[in-house]
């Protein structure tokens, strides 16, 4: 697994466990990531019995960023229940991967209860965003 994919497993692990219950539909969207991406099931549950330290994010390129903070806000929304715990760390991630606080608050706020948006619809709101190292 490369260090990319390793890095945002390792986000959506931290953010499962934000309000302090990892739900079934949390695992199975990273279980479902993981296996998309070729991770065999033994590193999947090793990584999410022992999550690693989050560590920087500031030298990721825009694309990766997008992507991981999409994910991040997918996995807040598929239990059907937005948090705030699990709010309050997404916009953590989106300040750590460069976006700005008021627009990462805006997009929460105008998606938080459309349990049925898609990754593509999401990604493209996301892409939206002011970020400073979009071209």
């Amino acid at each position: 697994m490369d260090a990319v994919l390793r890095k945002k497993i390792n986000i959506l692990i931290h953010l499962a466990g934000a309000d302090g219950h990892f739900d079934d539909s949390e695992r199975a969207f990273i279980y479902n990531i993981c296996l998309r991406n070729g991770v065999d099931l033994d590193t999947i549950g090793d990584l999410i019995a022992e999550p690693e330290s989050i560590g920087s994010l500031g030298a990721l390129s825009h694309a990766t960023a997008v992507d991981y903070l999409t994910e991040s806000i997918l996995l807040m929304m598929v239990d059907g229940k937005v948090l705030p715990s699990e709010i309050l760390f997404c916009q953590d991630m989106g300040l750590r991967l460069g976006f700005q606080k008021s627009a990462v608050d805006k997009l929460i706020n105008e998606i938080k209860e459309d349990f049925g948006i898609k990754y593509e619809e999401l990604h493209e709101h996301v892409l939206a965003l002011p970020h400073p190292n979009k071209n």
